[in-house]
């Protein structure tokens, strides 16, 4: 965004984040999730008095409740105007905390009402948006961005986190829990190995909750009874962000069999066509950008045999690997951090504008 625009700008943060000030931007902590945080950063956004104020929501950070809108509310009262950047379009009929109604269609409802616009991901996400009331002219659709990631030499990074120099390395990344599709995964990989015996299955990911790191125990005793536990690995925790270069320059293929079945779209996604790399994902509303790029990058979740063959395929076929790396290539300067932050920053002149003439 300070491409386009280039005045110094401001992050209201949550707390614990570091009270922060360089020559592009200044960090204000301000907030805890666990708290009516509304007042606290009504505050703030008073001292700075912005024409326009992105909030990425998300519904583990501001709740599902009925703070978010009083907060909307309360920044339009101030004569801002929020713009709220939503990464996931859940299910109406989904349960929230929302009084009265408690559903996710009536929080999205009021979201709308009081934000000056809606930024979502995805045309499948507006039109969820549409379909539960929101006024079409309030959304707005900016891909998630591709950010251009540093391509280390592979033999390198394999070597630095011990895995054969030789070996054809299927990643999967990001946070885990039961909804990325981690056991299908293992289960499709015993299968590919049989065809292609130098595989390798790298699982580098966190787990937020304890249960989960319960899951993962799960899952690694599954590799030994499958009978290739030296053929895979799990990185047992948080990924620095000096790392992921490194956990991605390793790979020849990400892999997301993700089985979350509601519009929304992937980071992982975006940082794999921003390092130029192989991907296969499943066939749902969260993978619709894969699906643009090429179907053969999507298979239906639970489809073993489809989701073997399209790896297995993607590790070994060259003249397939070259063109799909191109396609997916093509998608990553299409939706470059660049091209994105300039789609922003008009967004918001946009805005400012019709504000100033009404």
């Amino acid at each position: 965004m300070q491409a386009h625009e280039s005045e110094r700008h401001w992050v209201l943060a949550e707390h614990p984040s570091a009270d922060t000030e360089t020559d592009s931007y200044t960090c204000v902590p301000c907030f805890r999730r666990e708290q009516d945080y509304v007042d606290s950063i009504l505050v703030e956004a008073r001292n700075l008095r912005p024409d326009v104020m992105i909030v990425q929501y998300s519904n583990d950070l501001f709740g599902d409740d009925n703070r978010f809108s009083r907060l909307l509310e309360a920044l339009r009262g101030e004569g801002i105007l929020p713009v709220v950047n939503t990464h996931s379009i859940y299910p109406e009929h989904w349960k929230t905390s929302f009084r009265p109604e408690r559903t996710a269609a009536a929080f999205d409802q009021a979201m709308a009402r009081h934000a000056a616009m809606v930024q979502v991901h995805s045309p499948r996400m507006r039109m969820d948006l549409i379909a539960r009331g929101v006024d079409e002219a309030k959304i707005a659709v900016i891909p998630h961005g591709s950010k251009p990631m540093e391509a280390r030499d592979p033999l390198e990074c394999r070597e630095n986190l011990g895995i054969p120099k030789d070996a054809r390395v299927v990643l999967f990344f990001g946070f885990i829990w039961l909804g990325k599709g981690l056991d299908f995964l293992l289960d499709v990989f015993k299968d590919v190995q049989r065809q292609v015996p130098d595989a390798y299955l790298l699982v580098a990911g966190h787990t937020r909750q304890s249960i989960a790191g319960i899951y993962v125990k799960y899952l690694k005793a599954r590799t030994v009874m499958m009978g290739y536990s030296k053929r895979s690995r799990f990185w047992g925790g948080y990924v620095d962000d000096s790392m992921v270069p490194t956990i991605y320059s390793a790979a020849d293929v990400v892999a997301m069999p993700y089985c979350q079945d509601y519009s929304s779209v992937s980071g992982v996604v975006h940082q794999t066509a921003g390092i130029g790399k192989l991907m296969l994902c499943s066939r749902n509303a969260k993978f619709d950008e894969v699906e643009s790029i090429d179907s053969q990058l999507t298979v239906p979740y639970g489809d073993r045999t489809g989701w073997t063959k399209g790896l297995v395929r993607l590790l070994k076929d060259e003249d397939f690997k070259h063109a799909m790396r191109e396609k997916i290539i093509r998608f990553g300067m299409e939706t470059s951090w660049n091209n994105v932050g300039r789609t922003h920053v008009d967004l918001c002149r946009r805005l400012t504008a019709n504000q100033k003439q009404s």
